[in-house]
């Protein structure tokens, strides 16, 4: 039996922790892009912690493994959120279909949200500044960041571009909602991203704490 305490909640800030605050956990198979990115939703009732990949752990049952260790270690609340972030350009080839279905299927039985990309994380970017039609299709994240640069000038994953903001990912929100047309696949079967679902409930968070 293990009988070790779990630690408190990784809330610790300068100003005042309130009881309400809301934690969300974001696992990703990326070192760089998503925690960059999440870094732009800063508010001090809302904490994003990214789980990066490190030492090339970046498999999707790594991933999970990293979401699942968190939470064993952490005394959570029910309104903190845990979310499970992968990019499908490597995993729903054939040969690795089967696995990629599985780490997902065992992230939901956990209670962890998902957030996948097709193909990967700069779809969602992408979302920022340019409404893809439901025919585009992007069958590498070589092509989404060769269109990510033609909209932008340039890009790089260590530095999320200056039209990534609050506002901006509202409108990705409206835009990927409608690729995704209500679907409730545990990742997008054609081009799409699934960031939208934990942006959405950030962007709620954000609005009802600040009036509370």
């Amino acid at each position: 039996m293990n009988l070790r305490r779990r630690k408190p909640r990784p809330l610790s800030r300068e100003d005042k922790t309130f009881r309400d605050d809301r934690l969300f956990v974001i696992a990703t198979e990326d070192t760089y892009a998503p925690d960059r990115y999440f870094r732009i939703f800063h508010n001090p009732r809302i904490k994003v912690r990214v789980l990066t990949t490190k030492g090339g752990l970046s498999s999707p049952s790594h991933v999970l493994d990293r979401l699942d260790g968190f939470a064993k270690e952490y005394e959570l609340t029910a309104d903190d959120e845990l979310w499970l972030m992968l990019d499908t350009d490597h995993w729903i080839e054939p040969s690795h279909i089967a696995n990629f279905d599985h780490v997902c299927k065992e992230a939901v039985e956990k209670g962890f949200h998902l957030a996948h990309s097709n193909p990967c994380f700069e779809i969602w970017l992408l979302l920022h500044v340019e409404d893809l039609d439901p025919d585009d299709r992007f069958k590498t994240c070589e092509e989404v960041v060769r269109r990510l640069k033609e909209a932008l000038g340039a890009y790089s994953k260590r530095t999320i571009p200056a039209s990534c903001s609050p506002e901006t990912a509202a409108i990705a929100v409206d835009r990927a909602e409608r690729l995704d047309g209500g679907s409730n696949d545990r990742w997008p079967q054609r081009t799409g991203s699934h960031v939208y679902r934990v942006v959405k409930t950030l962007l709620r968070t954000k609005d009802t704490l600040s009036d509370s």
